[in-house]
């Protein structure tokens, strides 16, 4: 009997590592006041403006504004085939992440970006319309990130 539960231990343990293994890639870790942002090279360090471009080989790239995300991927280095996800950190909550699809954005001057992007992403739109109350703006989606003027 000890041998069969030696052989169903190892048995689970192995099927655990290959499941693991073949885990979809998702946003890593961003390692701010130390990682650099991957488009204008400035360190990362307001993780409320923190986003993250994921390939389909699990390379990540890392992003000090979502204005820089979003020239980076205007640029072409990664094609939109090659793109598992793009992540965006939720100004309400850094420490949570929203897709790029699923975000709200502010867009406003008066947004404090990294890079003076203008823009701040939020997984809910009752928390972005707070934000847009206080400081003006508008409201937007990624596709409206995306249309706006690279830096």
């Amino acid at each position: 009997m000890r041998g069969h539960t030696v052989l169903l231990t190892s048995v689970a343990a192995a099927a655990t590592v290959a499941m693991l293994a073949c885990a979809t890639p998702g946003p890593g870790v961003i390692h701010y006041d130390t990682d650099a942002c991957d488009h204008c090279r400035m360190t990362i360090s307001d993780p409320k403006f923190a986003a993250q471009l994921v390939t389909r080989t699990g390379k990540i790239y890392r992003f000090d504004d979502p204005a820089c995300l979003a020239s980076f991927v205007a640029s072409g280095p990664v094609s939109e085939r090659d793109t598992l996800g793009i992540w965006l950190n939720d100004y309400a909550h850094p420490e949570s992440r929203v897709s790029s699809t699923d975000a709200v954005f502010v867009v406003s001057d008066r947004v404090r970006a990294p890079m003076n992007g203008g823009a701040a992403a939020f997984a809910s739109r009752e928390a972005a319309t707070t934000l847009q109350s206080s400081l003006g703006g508008r409201l937007a989606d990624w596709a409206d990130i995306m249309k706006r003027p690279s830096s």
